[in-house]
């Protein structure tokens, strides 16, 4: 059997502080004890988005040449010296949950088998795969066997389980820069989604914060900063301008220093030579259609030139006239990993399943039924990250999430092919 996971985005808690405890893994394996039987195999598969080396302040304060999209033929050296101490922050304020990870499963939940780890990279820690020096570290971390060797981008078995997993920010423009051909070197390229983590979602509290200064009381900063630490959090992301807005309602004395804080962080964002090279290579000059560059220059245009209550409603007006906002470079759509399994099952018939994560949006779509009578499914496995999700009549309301997949082989289970299980928790406020 296969158990499937992902994007649980351990941080070295600079931008914040959203790791999961180390008991939510624990619960999760003993909940899993009460129904797995003694398989005669178990494999537990991290799909992505482990380890988050974006969501980091550390970053900011590196000149733009050592940083990941920075130049990486004179700075290499510096950028993986760089991503090391990120790497390690994050190791360190997540101590408990890696020394349960590298520890014996099997004494510990009385496992018929010791489950085997298999780690795929996703987006966000990319450069997990292009160092060396960290695939040692995520190796040892996770408790696998030691080698230096790169990670595999997918997890492929036709034969006992007939499953494909990818992390699954393939299919996503915005977080994924490589070829269709989908080599180390395709997966080594930096996205732009990169950036906007860093510079955009990461930079907001921390410049925010500087320009506010000890204007607020100390309660109310630790509110503030609290809130603002909480944005990449937000669904959709296209509602970061409510959030933005309700932080100015609660705070409005404060609101002019916000509204500087997010024209400096954008200053700064158009200034950087990634950005420009990224334009250069995804501007298609079409007098028809709106190409990514367009896409990301309009709402980079919004956030600079408007309040915040006048971006809010010019971007629906935006949304209405070129697209949902799951097209936006805000916001990863599922459509486009739907359309990823649907087009690899339509080509490869022996196929069950096509699992993927990334979009923190769990998901069981079946996609057909082959002429030999095979059911092929497309499952995303979510997230156990909080989402701070928008109302439908106003608001916002937090929801903390567990969601985990597990696949059998053919022949392991008499009543079960496939299981996802996907829990929600609303705390006490």
């Amino acid at each position: 059997m296969i158990v499937f996971i992902s994007d649980l985005h351990f941080v070295d808690e600079t931008a914040g502080k959203h790791n999961i405890p180390a008991r939510a893994f624990e619960g999760m394996l003993k909940d899993f004890k009460r129904y797995v039987g003694k398989p005669k195999e178990i494999i537990l598969v991290f799909l992505g988005d482990i380890f988050d080396m974006n969501r980091s302040t550390y970053w900011l304060d590196k000149p733009e040449s050592e940083r990941p999209w920075g130049d990486t033929e004179n700075n290499i050296k510096e950028i993986e010296s760089h991503a090391n101490h990120v790497f390690d922050a994050i190791l360190s304020k997540n101590e408990k949950t890696f020394d349960f990870f590298r520890g014996s499963l099997k004494s510990k939940f009385k496992f018929s088998v010791e489950p085997e780890r298999i780690y795929i990279p996703g987006n966000h820690d990319r450069l997990c795969n292009v160092f060396p020096s960290l695939r040692r570290k995520v190796r040892e971390s996770l408790g696998m066997p030691t080698e230096e060797k790169p990670f595999l981008h997918r997890f492929d078995d036709m034969t006992q389980y007939r499953v494909l997993a990818r992390h699954g920010h393939e299919y996503d423009i915005w977080n994924y820069e490589g070829s269709v051909n989908m080599t180390d070197g395709d997966y080594a390229q930096v996205p732009i989604g990169d950036l906007l983590t860093t510079e955009i979602a990461a930079n907001i509290p921390y410049t925010i914060l500087k320009h506010v200064g000890d204007t607020l009381p100390p309660a109310e900063l630790v509110r503030l900063r609290t809130n603002l630490e909480e944005i990449e959090n937000v669904r959709p992301y296209s509602a970061i301008f409510d959030w933005l807005f309700y932080q100015t309602t609660e705070n409005k004395h404060v609101k002019d220093e916000i509204e500087e804080a997010l024209k400096e962080i954008i200053d700064h964002f158009n200034s950087l030579q990634y950005l420009k090279r990224w334009y250069k290579r995804h501007d298609k000059w079409s007098f028809f259609t709106l190409d990514e560059a367009d896409k990301l220059q309009a709402v980079m245009k919004m956030f600079k030139l408007l309040g915040m209550e006048t971006a809010e409603g010019l971007m629906k007006i935006y949304s209405q006239i070129f697209g949902s906002p799951d097209n936006l470079p805000l916001d990863n759509a599922d459509g486009n990993l739907v359309e990823g399994a649907k087009e690899f099952l339509t080509h490869q018939s022996e196929y069950r399943y096509v699992i993927m994560g990334h979009t923190h949006n769990p998901l069981q779509v079946p996609i057909r039924i082959t002429s030999k009578g095979l059911e092929q499914v497309y499952l995303n496995t979510g997230t156990w990250r909080a989402k701070h999700i928008k109302g439908l009549g106003g608001g916002f309301i937090t929801m903390k999430n567990l969601t985990y997949t597990i696949v059998y082989s053919e022949g392991e289970s008499k009543n079960q092919e496939y299981e996802t299980w996907t829990g929600t928790l609303k705390e006490v406020a």
